[in-house]
């Protein structure tokens, strides 16, 4: 049965992406799942970090051929994405073998990428005659740039790996079978930082590059973090050379 599944690790959610048989293709269900499940996670302040990644070895091989001309007109694609961007928590994406269509515009919707050493990524729609989504476009420029991006869009070129990482598509290349584990690892490193930090950042870094920056958003997470136990925290514990305690949960 196709399905995204939510596990847990320590304060870290994994999403996984599992349609057996179909390299994990995005069933109209598996999208409606993701913001679903987003919206769940986001209310809980035990979890810091959520990780998609894809189940037996693939990460994702786009829509469900089947489904294809449903989904082209369909919201769930767009919505899954906006919903991982949109999050208030960090979002990794753990990505192991393919990475295609559908998949890439999950993976650019994270706000960082793993890849495992045989990953490829690479863009169909010019091969089916369809238009790939304007925001998911948009992430891929900010990315890599409107050249990378036109690349990938006018010849549906696969990237490897390596080239992935060199155009800034993604973050780190790991050993084959081993970008879940390091992504695990970022996120309980995240979990060790101040939650509220994060969560400033996150929000400021995404304003900056929509060049919608609100500046009384910004002062008031400036403000918010000079009020909050843990600024206290953390100059205590640089001062004693010890790691700090972080407390802040948002209400």
């Amino acid at each position: 049965m196709a399905t995204v599944a939510l596990t847990r690790r320590g304060t870290t959610a994994i999403l996984t992406l599992d349609n057996p048989g179909k390299r994990n293709a995005m069933t109209d269900p598996m999208w409606r799942q993701i913001p679903a499940y987003l919206r769940s996670l986001d209310a809980e302040p035990e979890v810091t970090a959520v990780i998609l990644t894809g189940a037996d070895g693939v990460f994702c091989a786009g829509s469900d051929i089947h489904s294809l001309d449903e989904l082209h007109h369909a919201e769930g694609p767009v919505n899954a994405e906006h919903a991982l961007a949109r999050s208030p928590k960090p979002v990794i994406a753990a990505i192991e073998g393919p990475c295609i269509g559908g998949g890439l515009e999950l993976a650019v919707a994270c706000d960082v990428r793993v890849a495992g050493a045989s990953a490829t990524f690479s863009v169909p729609p010019a091969t089916l005659g369809i238009v790939y989504p304007v925001s998911a476009t948009q992430r891929m420029i900010h990315l890599m740039g409107p050249a990378v991006t036109k690349e990938m869009l006018f010849t549906a070129v696969r990237l490897d790996a390596q080239r992935a990482l060199r155009v800034g598509l993604v973050n780190r290349v790991v050993d084959e079978g081993s970008a879940l584990d390091e992504a695990l690892a970022m996120a309980e490193r995240m979990a060790a930082l101040s939650q509220l930090t994060l969560r400033a950042s996150k929000e400021i870094v995404d304003a900056l590059v929509a060049h919608d920056l609100d500046a009384e958003s910004a002062i008031s997470w400036v403000q918010r973090a000079n009020a909050s136990p843990d600024l206290v925290e953390g100059v205590a514990a640089f001062r004693e050379r010890r790691p700090p305690r972080f407390t802040w949960r948002p209400e």
